[in-house]
């Protein structure tokens, strides 16, 4: 009789993302045919534009469809290599690049190639839903920061001090962020930076919402700071700039003493991007960045459209200045983050992300995506308005 082996105790400790639960459950009500707004997944809403289609044709036309090398095709690193320089303000070469399949492969990937078990990793909390995730399964762990509605949740470096101990390798930053769509002005970065040289830690810098930002925000990327490029690694893609999430590709940069390990690490999980993929991806990164500016100022258009709503209900919220997410604080209902969210989904047929999924300090809070029409934003908040009211 097959008698069940024990599973790898690190993949056990895992937990599946809350976001995509509550997203699946809003799913099968409207397989049932309940007219369900969905403000949970942060995707863009918009179709890739079409001359990046295009060149993903032509590069399959052209028989790019076989391997490419490990780190990525050379031309696509350079693209990646001159966007950073034109927007960032950091300069790269080709060899300081790896293509990765999205993201989340990069993220996974800089962890496992820089942590070490009993490794700790410091993250301001609340936080992306993986980042803990990643770095248990290195044997590592995932330390929140705290940080507070009352400051925008904005990071401060005496709660880093708090944190920091010998066991510290690395701070993991995200800006624009989310769940909260802050951004880390220059002011802030330098001191973390000024923190990072004091403790000698590395930083893993998650710019993927980068160029969604509003008002007078000003978007700034900490490997530009003096002395903190080598002590830097951004993990991007392309998938929200472009609205490319399902093309997975994406890409991390960083000094030439942490590439080795990471292009093998990279190797090991997927061997290397896809290659017509990669093509398309330099096509979106050196053509014309007009539909950017374009999908920036709908969700501009459409992030004022909920602050309007949220306004009108009487529900604060900490002023987002970039990504697409807002995240109002609800704790005024009585009900827990879990509980709210089940009850809008259920009472209003609308469904939000639970701030708890982004750790203790997004609990009291959920987390609006405006990745749908104005129309449906405007239909599904005013649902939630009707809804409160029983509350």
């Amino acid at each position: 009789m097959f008698q069940k082996p024990a599973l790898c105790s690190l993949v056990d400790s895992l937990r599946p993302s809350p976001i995509r639960a509550i997203a699946e459950e809003a799913q099968r009500m409207a397989g049932q045919g309940v007219d369900v707004c969905n403000l949970t997944i942060g995707r863009p809403d918009f179709d890739t534009p079409l001359h990046i289609k295009e060149a993903a044709k032509t590069a399959l036309d052209k028989g790019f469809v076989h391997y490419s090398s490990t780190a990525g095709e050379l031309t696509l690193r350079e693209a990646v290599c001159e966007y950073l320089l034109k927007n960032e303000n950091v300069e790269y070469v080709p060899g300081e690049i790896v293509i990765t399949m999205g993201g989340g492969e990069a993220g996974y990937v800089v962890s496992r190639a820089l942590l070490n078990p009993g490794d700790e990793v410091l993250v301001p909390d609340p936080m992306y839903v993986y980042y803990d995730g990643w770095s248990s399964l290195s044997g590592a762990s995932c330390i929140p920061v705290p940080t507070l509605a009352e400051n925008d949740f904005n990071i401060d470096v005496a709660s880093l001090e708090k944190a920091v101990n010998s066991k510290t390798k690395a701070i993991i930053l995200t800006t624009p962020h989310n769940p909260t769509g802050q951004i880390y002005e220059k002011e802030t970065l330098s001191q973390i930076a000024a923190f990072c040289m004091k403790h000698n830690l590395l930083v893993v810098f998650d710019n993927i919402y980068g160029r969604f930002i509003y008002d007078d925000a000003v978007f700034f990327n900490i490997a530009a700071l003096d002395g903190m490029k080598e002590r830097t690694i951004i993990v991007s893609s392309l998938s929200k700039t472009y609205a490319m999430d399902g093309w997975r590709i994406g890409y991390i940069a960083g000094s030439e003493w942490a590439m080795g390990a990471i292009t093998k690490m990279h190797q090991h999980v997927v061997s290397c991007a896809n290659t017509f993929v990669q093509k398309a991806a330099e096509t979106a990164l050196r053509s014309s960045q007009e539909c950017v500016e374009e999908m920036r100022k709908e969700f501009d258009s459409r992030r004022k459209l909920v602050m309007s709503c949220l306004d009108k209900m009487n529900i604060p919220y900490p002023k987002p200045r970039g990504a697409f997410y807002v995240f109002p604080r609800i704790d005024q209902f009585g009900l827990s983050s879990i509980e709210f969210s089940h009850f809008l989904l259920h009472e209003a047929h609308l469904a939000v992300v639970p701030g708890s999924a982004f750790g203790e300090c997004g609990e009291g809070h959920v987390r609006i995506s405006y990745t749908i029409s104005g129309e449906e934003i405007l239909k599904g908040l005013s649902r939630m308005q009707e809804a409160i009211r029983k509350l």
